[in-house]
């Protein structure tokens, strides 16, 4: 593993009932690195975030190995895994929708600050998100969609995330809203902060990404720089709406 990256992942793969969902070779993420994951669905990009983090609604084989900083942690359990900050706000965006947006935030558990790791107080992440300052008595089931999104990011940032992974932020939301809370992770970045943005929306991905990689069934077929991977035919065509001349 590259001494300056803090996430790798090496022949990953993950199948269910034998069928294969994942095949991977490799993944690196760097400190203060967005990388953007997109495909059409079922290219196994959520099958991706749920694997590092080791989480998964059915009964998934998963072979390869994962590597945080120095650690090797595929043998882990979810739990460890995210005390040790391996934290994802999944597409139920993380929210308890009987629980006020501030009680949300305080249920988050806390951990130990370490170097390179930082961790959000409350008040920081209604500075980052001044929306849900506005809304702090409101349930979680009376939030929009973005308020949602917003609220499941800031209790993910309480975790004190060294690697943050976000499984299709923009589902739902108003255009504007999208730009907004990606927006946001450009901001966590400058912190230095490694995210992972699993989208479906590659436009708006390709807005605040480092690197783009393409999965379609399961594996990486296209992956680089995102404004020189977004010249290529297979992302400018079938994603970005682009005609050939």
């Amino acid at each position: 593993m590259n001494p300056s990256d803090i996430l790798a992942l090496r022949n990953l793969k993950v199948s269910y009932d034998g069928n294969l969902a994942l095949d991977l070779n490799s993944l690196t993420i760097a400190p203060g690195e967005v990388v953007g994951v997109v495909g059409a669905n079922g290219a196994g990009k959520s099958t991706l975030v749920n694997a590092i983090v080791g989480w998964s609604r059915g009964t998934p084989r998963s072979t390869g190995e994962i590597f945080l900083a120095d650690a090797r942690v595929d043998g882990w359990s979810t739990h460890e895994r995210i005390r040790v900050g391996l934290v994802l706000v999944p597409e139920g965006r993380l929210v308890f929708a009987s629980m006020t947006v501030e009680e949300n935030l305080s249920s988050a558990f806390s951990t130990v600050s370490s170097p390179g790791r930082r961790v959000y107080s409350r008040e920081e992440i209604y500075d980052l998100f001044p929306r849900l300052g506005e809304r702090r008595q409101h349930l979680g089931s009376q939030l929009s969609g973005g308020e949602r999104q917003m609220l499941g990011i800031g209790r993910a940032l309480m975790m004190g995330p060294r690697v943050l992974l976000l499984d299709e932020p923009s589902i739902g939301l108003a255009p504007k809203l999208v730009s907004q809370v990606l927006d946001t992770m450009r901001t966590l970045a400058a912190s230095g902060l490694a995210i992972l943005l699993v989208e479906q929306n590659v436009r708006a991905a390709m807005a605040v990404v480092d690197r783009l990689v393409l999965l379609e069934r399961g594996r990486v077929v296209l992956q680089g720089p995102a404004a020189q991977v977004g010249d290529d035919p297979r992302i400018a065509q079938a994603y970005l709406g682009a005609t050939s001349e």
